[in-house]
C-alpha cells in the first residue's frame, strides 16, 4: 500500500462513451511513474453499458435502443448490462497494483468504504453488502466493477441520484413479457437512489466535496487536483473511436437459448425456463434470493399445472432450491390427484427450477 498523494481529476460532464473510456485510457497509459488517480465523471446523455463478455443482441433489445436513441457501449469490465445517465456520478479509481489489496473482496471493501461514509454523512444509512455492493435497508444503491487494464488496477462505482427504471426494464431482451414484469418488479424492489432516500438530496458538488474529504481520511492520503496528460487524452480519443465501432460492440456472439438469467443485485436473480411432459410445454419465471424462491410464475398448457397453478405457486414461494424440499412441500397440492400425468408435470417443473438455479452465477 502507498502513502503518496493521489491525483484527483473532476472530469465534469462528459459524453457517454467518454465516461467509459476515461478509466480505460488511464489504465492503458499508466506507467510505473503514474500516480494513483481518482476521477469523477458524469455522463451527459443516457446509454446502455454491456459487460465485456456479453452478447449485445442476446442481452438487449437493440431495435428498442435504436428507436430510443440509446447508444450501447461495451466496457472491458465484466458484469451485466446496465442503464446509465446523468443521474449517476461515477467514481473511478485507476491505481498502481501495489496500492490496492491483492484480495478482491478486500479491494472492493476498501473502494466502497469512502462511498459508505459519504452516504452516512448526507443522512443515508448505507452499509457494505459483500462482495461488491452497497445497500440501504436491503436495497442496492451502489454497484461496483473491477478490472486489470494495461498496467493499472481499476475499480469503479457510482453515486446514484435517480434511476430510469422503465427504460432499463424495456431495454433488456427477454423471453416474454411475464419475465419483463417479474424483473421489473424485482428491480424496483431491490434498487434505491439518493432521491428516494432523502427528501432534500444534496447536489453533485456537495457529494464530491464530502467524498474527497472522507476519502483522504480513510486512505490517509492527500487527494491533489490534477489534469489528464497528453498521452492519456490521446488514448481517450483512440478508445472513443474503437469502442464505438460495431466490431467492438458485437465481438461476442452466443448461441440462442430458451432461457434467461438476469442479476438484480448480489444474491438476487430472475431466471426463466421451459419444460415439457408428454409433449406439452410449460414455462416458469422465478425470482431467486439467496438460494430460495422469492416469487414464481407458471404458464403454459399443461392440464394439471394449469388447474393447480395458484396453489402450486403459493406452495413454492419461499422454499429453498433443493429437489427433496421442493417435492416434499408441493406434494400436498397434488395429494388428491392420483394421476401419473400430474406427477410427470410436477417432476418436470421441479427439474427445470433446479436447472435454472444452477445457471445462476456466483454473487
Amino acid at each position: 500500500m502507498s502513502d503518496s498523494a493521489i491525483r484527483f481529476i473532476d472530469a465534469g460532464t462528459v459524453s457517454g462513451i467518454r465516461s467509459q473510456t476515461i478509466y480505460h485510457a488511464l489504465g492503458y497509459a499508466q506507467t510505473k511513474a503514474t500516480p494513483d488517480t481518482i476521477v469523477f465523471a458524469i455522463p451527459e446523455s443516457p446509454y446502455m453499458c454491456l459487460g465485456f463478455f456479453q452478447d449485445a443482441a442476446r442481452e438487449l433489445d437493440l431495435d428498442f435502443c435504436k428507436k430510443k436513441g440509446l447508444p450501447v457501449v461495451r466496457r472491458e469490465q465484466g458484469g451485466g448490462a446496465v442503464y446509465i445517465d446523468s443521474d449517476q456520478l461515477f467514481v473511478q479509481w485507476i491505481f498502481q497494483p501495489k496500492s490496492l489489496p491483492l484480495n478482491v473482496a478486500q479491494r472492493f471493501r476498501l473502494f466502497v468504504e469512502p462511498m459508505i461514509e459519504t452516504y452516512k454523512r448526507i443522512g443515508i444509512d448505507a452499509y457494505f453488502h459483500p462482495i461488491n455492493d452497497v445497500h440501504v435497508g436491503g436495497k442496492k444503491i451502489v454497484g461496483t466493477g473491477a478490472a486489470g487494464i494495461g498496467e493499472a488496477e481499476i475499480v469503479t462505482g457510482n453515486f446514484l441520484f435517480d434511476f430510469d427504471f422503465d427504460t432499463m426494464i424495456r431495454a433488456l431482451n427477454v423471453p416474454d413479457e411475464d419475465f419483463r414484469s417479474v424483473f421489473g418488479n424485482s428491480l424496483r424492489q431491490y434498487l434505491t437512489t439518493i432521491n428516494k432516500e432523502l427528501e432534500f438530496p444534496p447536489s453533485r458538488e456537495e457529494i464530491k466535496k464530502v467524498y474527497v474529504e472522507v476519502c483522504q481520511n480513510i486512505l490517509k492520503r492527500n487527494l491533489v487536483p490534477g489534469e489528464f496528460t497528453g498521452d492519456e487524452m490521446e488514448k481517450m480519443l483512440e478508445l472513443d473511436h474503437k469502442m464505438s465501432t460495431p466490431e467492438w460492440l458485437f465481438q461476442y456472439e452466443k448461441p440462442e437459448v430458451n432461457n434467461r438469467m438476469v442479476k438484480v443485485h448480489a444474491g438476487v436473480f430472475v431466471g426463466s425456463g421451459s419444460f415439457s411432459a408428454d409433449g406439452v410445454q410449460g414455462q416458469v419465471v422465478l425470482t431467486m434470493n439467496n438460494d430460495h424462491i422469492e416469487s414464481i410464475g407458471l404458464s403454459g398448457k399443461m392440464p394439471w399445472l394449469t388447474k393447480k397453478k395458484s396453489a402450486l405457486e403459493a406452495a413454492l414461494k419461499g422454499l429453498k432450491l433443493d429437489v427433496e424440499i421442493l417435492k416434499k412441500e408441493t406434494f400436498p397440492v397434488f395429494s388428491n390427484e392420483k394421476n401419473r400425468e400430474a406427477e410427470q408435470e410436477l417432476d418436470a417443473l421441479i427439474e427445470e427450477i433446479i436447472e435454472i438455479s444452477k445457471r445462476k452465477p456466483g454473487g
